[in-house]
């Protein structure tokens, strides 16, 4: 039986034949499983872009399999495949939108400036994130309270935050911020910033870069140790 070794797969596609590891893989078998992983990849990333914009436009319990099919162009029957249940899949990409959502705050993050600068950093990365992707922020937060989101995948998405937990911890320890419990920093300063997305998606307010700022150093101010 044709097989492609994985660890191999660049040294593969160099060649029409090659020994990966003591098995033999041909030119055919090497594009069938390229194509094979492209469509993979292609139907689940669909499946996952339309259950978040269906939940986004619908919420969580307006949005049937039926819809994400239809939106996905992905069959029922192979979106099961992919995912035992609607659950599953909901909770798969409210993991995956958690890990995006770290990478994202701590974009240009530099561990050696001052704490003050990697604050506002942190705050204006968050609010660039959810008024660049408003879609991401509604499934978020209708997730985040939902019984639907297990908790496996609460304690999963928590370690994803570990980062951010610790930078408060940080600031906590350091006598940046006041001494009061982490997890409450976490939710003002997570609410300051959800709150002033919504307003600028809403179209309330144009939040430019000055009134974004300012909500920054409000929220700094009102969290600074004094």
């Amino acid at each position: 039986m044709l097989y492609i070794c994985p660890i191999a797969l660049v040294e593969v596609l160099l060649n029409n034949t090659k020994n990966c590891r003591g098995l033999l893989v041909d030119k055919t078998s090497k594009i069938d499983y390229i194509r094979m992983n492209v469509r993979y990849t292609d139907k689940k990333q669909r499946i996952l872009d339309a259950t978040m914009e269906l939940i986004a436009e619908n919420g969580l319990h307006a949005t049937p399999m039926s819809q994400i099919s239809k939106r996905s162009k992905v069959s029922a029957g192979a979106i099961y495949n992919y995912f035992p249940s609607k659950e599953a899949l909901i909770n798969h990409l409210y993991i995956e939108l958690k890990k995006k959502l770290v990478n994202e705050i701590f974009r240009g993050y530099n561990i050696q400036a001052p704490y003050k600068e990697r604050f506002f950093l942190i705050w204006r990365n968050w609010f660039n994130y959810f008024i660049s992707n408003p879609m991401e922020l509604s499934f978020i937060e209708q997730c985040y309270w939902s019984p639907v989101i297990s908790e496996e995948a609460q304690k999963t998405s928590a370690r994803y935050l570990a980062t951010y937990i610790g930078f408060i911890a940080e600031g906590i320890e350091s006598g940046h911020i006041k001494k009061i419990d982490t997890q409450l920093i976490v939710y003002l300063l997570y609410g300051s910033i959800v709150s002033t997305a919504k307003l600028h998606l809403s179209g309330s307010l144009d939040i430019t870069d000055e009134y974004c700022d300012a909500a920054a150093r409000t929220c700094w101010d009102g969290l600074k140790a004094v």
